[in-house]
């Protein structure tokens, strides 16, 4: 008979306060599907870390919440300038999703955690799916925690290696997943996984404490909306706001696209139809790509014109030379 470990809250805020005291940082992804909690957990983790820190001692994580939830790339940049603090990026895959690789601003990002990791900050990320945000994000993770249903979770840590890249095991890892989903296996043996640590079950938040969490995100998310130019969209419709975006030429490319559709909790496959679908209804062409505004493709199609102009012109001189 297998036995598995659970992990209480109280053990998790331990583990995390000692490694804190030991001034090391704690940078946690917290991932799951939407609306299982994953946020929940993360704020109520944030909470009891204050409380312990204060009963241990010990100065600063005074996780203010209306300060240090995170919902931009640059609220995450000023955290980590920062000793000793508390924060949660509730939707970090708008911070750190890999099609920004290249975003000057990503690089900024990956710095700063990189150059900062001796100020003992605990760090909280909330996605959807691991697998979508940049590697050198994962690299610099030290806790990773799934949460597979309401209350419960799996919590992973990276594997210890010298020469091997993929601390994560995600390839071995996701091969032993879809062995499961080709057997049909209803009750996955998730000890099974490389990164496997045990089980975590957690509460829900109180109902006050919900209701502070609730309004903190609406007032951030609606701030972010305003400056993006989205604001008349309802929050409540994703597809509607991700239409609208699309429309109006905020969308870069596919991968943003792919990328919107995750933040927003729908599959790419059907909401990419769904798009089609009523650009059809509306009369428009169906060619996504149409709609994107990606600059730097358009900076290389006018240079691609341009050296056709100037051959063009070499061209006719040739011609001219040889007529004559």
């Amino acid at each position: 008979m297998t036995v598995y470990i659970v992990w209480s809250m109280k053990r998790l805020v331990n583990a995390i306060c000692d490694r804190l005291q030991n001034e090391f940082d704690v940078f946690m992804i917290i991932e799951g599907k939407r609306g299982l909690g994953k946020s929940t957990l993360g704020f109520r983790l944030m909470l009891k870390v204050k409380r312990e820190m204060k009963k241990r001692g010990v100065d600063g994580y005074q996780f203010k919440p209306y300060f240090d939830l995170l919902y931009t790339r640059k609220e995450v940049l000023k955290f980590f300038h920062k000793w000793k603090k508390s924060g949660m990026a509730d939707e970090m895959i708008n911070v750190s999703f890999n099609r920004d690789f290249y975003d000057p601003q990503q690089k900024d990002l990956i710095k700063m955690i990189n150059m900062n990791r001796d100020h003992s900050n605990f760090f909280i990320a909330c996605v959807p799916q691991f697998k979508v945000l940049d590697s050198q994000i994962k690299n610099l993770c030290s806790m990773k925690i799934t949460v597979v249903r309401r209350g419960v979770a799996i919590i992973h840590t990276p594997n210890k290696t010298v020469y091997a890249s993929d601390i994560w095991d995600e390839r071995f890892n996701e091969k032993i997943e879809r062995d499961w989903l080709k057997g049909g296996i209803k009750n996955p043996k998730y000890s099974r996984l490389t990164t496997f640590r045990g089980f975590l079950k957690f509460p829900k938040l109180t109902a006050r404490m919900e209701e502070i969490y609730q309004d903190i995100k609406n007032k951030k998310r609606n701030i972010i909306a305003q400056e993006q130019g989205l604001e008349e969209v309802d929050v409540d419709d994703p597809f509607t706001k991700i239409y609208t975006a699309l429309m109006e030429n905020k969308v870069e490319t596919s991968q943003m696209l792919n990328g919107m559709i995750i933040i927003h909790g729908l599959r790419p496959d059907n909401t990419r139809a769904k798009i089609r679908k009523k650009l059809r209804e509306e009369k428009k062409p169906t060619r996504l790509s149409l709609y994107y505004n990606n600059t730097k493709e358009a900076e290389k199609e006018m240079i691609k014109k341009k050296k056709r102009n100037e051959l063009n012109v070499i061209i006719d001189q040739v011609r001219n030379k040889v007529i004559r």
